[in-house]
């Protein structure tokens, strides 16, 4: 591991009370004096090039991500339009994202164990491959006519069971790229990446689209995922290894070791249980049914599927940059949290109230910037107060919270539009987000952001990880 800060490094813990132990730390310098300001456009004035990027091993990743991103949003422009040849109902569209999501809620904790027990780039270099293997199969159907809804129903559903192992080993991945004082910016740049390329991805699937047909999307995939690959397999010689430590215990006891940290922490348990609520209201309506909801209840038409899936990431852009200047102080990262999660409230609701694609255009954009800022927000606190050994399961329960939701949440959010309409569904998801925000809020969340943050190692974990790396 890269040395950290030396405001970062751990307090020594105090004696464990009842078997347990704390990890005091601070992620960021102690400020005294001044009033921490809730995050302003006023910091792009003052810009300055991501100290992250000065790390040329995360600069060659994160540009390799850049081009697998681009052709990625190609693809899913290109499946949004499959889709919808095939069906309009709202129940089907959503039939598909439960398929894809339900091998996350079973194997994505799981994968997290190997994300810890194993060389984590390897694990995403073989996951690459296998999603290549997944587009070349959509091009071939597409190309030759042959695809039929239950194809889509099988792929999406083997395109999930490998996400769930490659997005911990990802997330946990980059931490061993960057100290951990640059780790805040480099996951706001990947969330920049993710939302910048979301904006031009568009663009350029209807441009490929145009001239070599739907299978374009996903042939151009194809080669754009190489990318990442071939960077991946080049950091093998210059990036060190990882320790692993000799493994003394089955996959299902560190399992239950990740769960018993997590639950051991209120702000950890708070973050992720957020996550999990967020998931349920915003992604069915959001990212799922917003295709939908502009051709059948705005009145758009197909074009106005793109302008808006690229509101949505100039939305997003626009958060992630926010967090590259935003402050580190934990005071300010609260801030940003409530801020985001106001924002997703009202952009909900403002959708709901739209009476036509133009008005909706501005709530998209409040949704995408809110959804972004929360999101990066939230992994970046997770990742800087998990342990390195833990970091990987960790991240997978995040994995779990964002994804493993979705098998429920859609079904009933689409099932629910189809019944009593989109625009009722969007409204009282904006109010019962807000609700559930609160409630959270003054329970657990508002721990996590504590200066103090005291972080509680039970005994079973103690004992497994004597030497616990806070860094």
């Amino acid at each position: 591991m890269m040395p950290a800060d030396p405001d970062e490094l751990p307090i020594a813990p105090a004696p464990p009370p009842h078997g347990r132990s704390r990890r005091h730390f601070r992620s960021a310098p102690a400020v005294t004096g001044g009033l921490h300001r809730f995050p302003n456009f006023g910091h792009f004035r003052e810009l300055q090039w991501p100290s992250a990027l000065a790390n040329i091993n995360f600069r060659k990743y994160w540009l390799s991500q850049i081009v697998a991103l681009g052709g990625g949003w190609m693809q899913n422009v290109g499946m949004q339009l499959v889709v919808l040849s095939l069906t309009t109902s709202a129940f089907a569209i959503g039939a598909i994202n439960v398929v894809a999501a339900l091998p996350m809620l079973l194997f994505s904790l799981y994968g997290g164990v190997l994300a810890d027990r194993f060389d984590r780039r390897r694990i995403v270099i073989i996951s690459l491959a296998l999603l290549g293997g997944i587009s070349a199969t959509y091009a071939f159907l597409i190309g030759f006519e042959r695809l039929e809804y239950w194809h889509i129903l099988v792929l999406a559903a083997l395109a999930g069971l490998i996400a769930a192992f490659e997005l911990p080993a990802q997330q946990a991945f980059v931490s061993e790229l960057v100290p951990k004082r640059d780790l805040p910016q480099a996951i706001a740049l990947n969330s920049a990446s993710f939302n910048a390329t979301r904006i031009v991805g568009p663009a350029l699937a209807a441009t490929a689209i145009s001239v070599i047909g739907l299978a374009g999307a996903f042939i151009v995939n194809i080669f754009t995922l190489l990318a990442p690959m071939l960077t991946l397999i080049g950091l093998g010689k210059v990036v060190p290894k990882r320790v692993v430590a000799k493994q003394t215990t089955s996959g299902l006891e560190q399992l239950r070791d990740g769960i018993a940290y997590v639950r051991a922490n209120d702000g950890t348990y708070g973050l992720i249980l957020l996550q999990g609520l967020v998931s349920f209201f915003v992604t069915p309506n959001l990212l799922v049914l917003l295709p939908l909801f502009t051709v059948d209840v705005l009145g758009g038409g197909n074009s106005w599927v793109g302008y808006m899936l690229s509101a949505l990431g100039i939305g997003s852009l626009t958060g992630a940059i926010t967090l590259l200047r935003g402050s580190r102080v934990e005071k300010a990262a609260e801030n940003r949290m409530k801020l985001a999660m106001t924002g997703l409230c009202v952009g909900l609701v403002w959708l709901a109230l739209a009476p036509n694609v133009w008005v909706a255009v501005p709530g998209v954009m409040i949704s995408g910037f809110s959804f972004s800022m929360g999101n990066t927000q939230l992994a970046t606190r997770l990742q800087q107060t998990a342990p390195e050994e833990l970091r990987g399961r960790v991240m997978s329960l995040v994995t779990l919270a964002f994804n493993g939701v979705m098998p429920f949440s859609t079904l009933l959010i689409a099932w629910l539009a189809q019944t009593i309409g989109q625009p009722q569904v969007l409204f009282a998801s904006g109010i019962l987000l807000a609700a559930g925000i609160i409630i959270l809020w003054r329970r657990y969340v508002h721990k996590a952001f504590d200066p103090n943050l005291a972080m509680v190692i039970p005994e079973r974990i103690r004992v497994a990880y004597p030497n616990l790396t806070f860094d």
